[in-house]
């Protein structure tokens, strides 16, 4: 399972891409409106920077999963799948998004 995949995948059965952007974007804004008037961002640069974090933190999820599976197996989505599930991964990532803050 590549990145692309992987993030479909946490797409399709959780949410964590919501809950974790959700969490940026409030602390980005935040960030933004400490800012002097005329050094704040545009709202289309926070978007782009909380989508940058998601994705720095998938590939995070995706070397972790990926460093328990040896040669081929790193590529067949079932086994990823089968791991996910029988380790509870999806619901060990949203807890750990939800207790998650940004300083």
């Amino acid at each position: 399972m590549d990145t692309e995949e992987l993030r479909d995948y946490l797409k399709e059965n959780s949410n964590i891409e919501n809950l974790f952007t959700s969490k940026c974007l409030q602390y980005l804004t935040e960030k933004n409106n400490q800012r002097s008037l005329d050094k704040r961002w545009p709202q289309e640069r926070i978007d782009r920077e909380a989508a940058n974090m998601y994705y720095k933190f998938l590939v995070n999820i995706h070397d972790k999963i990926s460093s328990n599976f040896k040669g081929l197996a790193k590529h067949d989505p079932n086994k990823w799948r089968h791991f996910i599930s029988v380790n509870e991964t999806l619901d060990q990532l949203e807890e750990s998004v939800v207790e998650l803050d940004f300083e």
